[in-house]
């Protein structure tokens, strides 16, 4: 059996040989660092501007938002995806996978339901179904 990874990488070169400096590294961990050092004075002038009467809306409401994507995490992103595939991923040709991605790509961008060749009719339903 042959060894397992990309046949295309040969041993002890890297397939990332331009990759992230350490420089670059240490100094992103050292801003982090120092952002995280400044939090709580951050977050306590955020709920100054939210509590504050005489802040316009507009500021009270994007403090409010800051503190919560900072609290909670950002909103997630849905994403309703209605595919119907009749054969595995790993089946498809080149072109049929680069057809697919293009209409998932379509599915961010888009508010419309994603529909793919084969799929059923969203308004008519076989007989039978529940739809």
């Amino acid at each position: 059996m042959g060894k397992a990874g990309n046949p295309n990488w040969l041993p002890g070169v890297s397939g990332n040989p331009g990759g992230r400096s350490r420089e670059l590294a240490q100094q992103q961990s050292a801003a982090r660092l120092e952002a995280a050092s400044h939090a709580s004075e951050v977050i306590d002038y955020l709920l100054k501007v939210l509590r504050s009467e005489e802040e316009g809306t507009a500021h009270r409401l994007k403090a409010g938002i800051e503190l919560l994507n900072r609290g909670l995490g950002l909103p997630q992103a849905q994403i309703d995806v209605d595919v119907i595939v009749r054969r595995k991923i790993s089946e498809m040709s080149l072109d049929e996978l680069r057809q697919l991605e293009e209409r998932l790509v379509g599915a961010f961008t888009s508010t419309t339901p994603l529909l793919l060749e084969g799929q059923l009719d969203p308004i008519k339903q076989p007989e039978g179904s529940d739809g």
